[in-house]
């Protein structure tokens, strides 16, 4: 990208203050970014407004480590913590406050949200957090994968988490919930395996959250994606 895609500016705004700043508007009060070797790049050019920094040394450890640096510095009293990445500075506050009020139903399950796989487009597997993360307090809801060993949150046909599509016409993104229970999970894990492993888990109760804002599995991995973002 030739900078930090946490720095890369869209409608005269850094990604990673549009994150935050959503964040602010849905009510997260305990907000955590965590960064790597960029740090004093992206401090030089971004003011936190409330945001605690975290500096993770080894970001080439992978995501669970940089998930455990923002783990470590949130607040004690914390029931639960949003995993949201640097580079999707375009999910709208009301999306995370309806992951937050969907959590708050169900406060031992990992929430993960999905929306309807866009077919003609031939969407496949949604990315894994970044290295490069904020992490944040929150309250929420959920449900989760389809993976051997991993126990489903079950829905009835008149329950909000009831679908009519197939799993596989869904496609899961971020920010996810994780609930305290699962916390020694984030520390246990291979780093090598990074998140995949924590909502794999066979004691992880996992929720599917069905939202229709499509940008949970939007992020900018080349110049081609940001070059369709701001319009060139």
């Amino acid at each position: 990208m030739g900078k930090p895609k946490a720095l890369l500016q869209w409608r005269g705004l850094p990604f990673i203050e549009h994150v935050c700043a959503a964040l602010r508007a849905a009510g997260v009060e305990d907000r955590v970014a965590v960064l790597g070797r960029a740090s004093a790049e992206i401090l030089a050019a971004w003011t936190p407004s409330g945001e605690t920094t975290v500096i993770n040394p080894e970001p080439e450890k992978g995501q669970l480590s940089s998930l455990r640096a923002g783990l470590e510095s949130a607040n004690n009293n914390s029931e639960a913590f949003m995993v949201c990445l640097a580079d999707q500075p375009t999910i709208s506050p009301g999306t995370y406050k309806e992951i937050i009020s969907f959590w708050r139903a169900h406060p031992d399950s990992i929430v993960i949200p999905r929306c309807e796989r866009n077919a003609a487009s031939g969407e496949s597997q949604v990315k894994g957090p970044e290295q490069d993360l904020a992490s944040h307090k929150s309250q929420g809801t959920s449900h989760k994968p389809e993976a051997a060993g991993v126990k489903k949150l079950q829905a009835s046909a008149d329950s909000p988490l009831a679908t009519r599509h197939s799993p596989l016409s869904y496609k899961r993104g971020h920010p996810i919930i994780i609930p305290r229970k699962c916390l020694r999970l984030c520390f246990e894990g291979p780093l090598d395996k990074g998140l995949h492993w924590v909502t794999h888990h066979p004691s992880a109760l996992l929720a599917d959250l069905d939202v229709k804002d499509r940008e949970i599995i939007r992020d900018f991995d080349t110049p081609e994606d940001y070059q369709r973002l701001i319009g060139k």
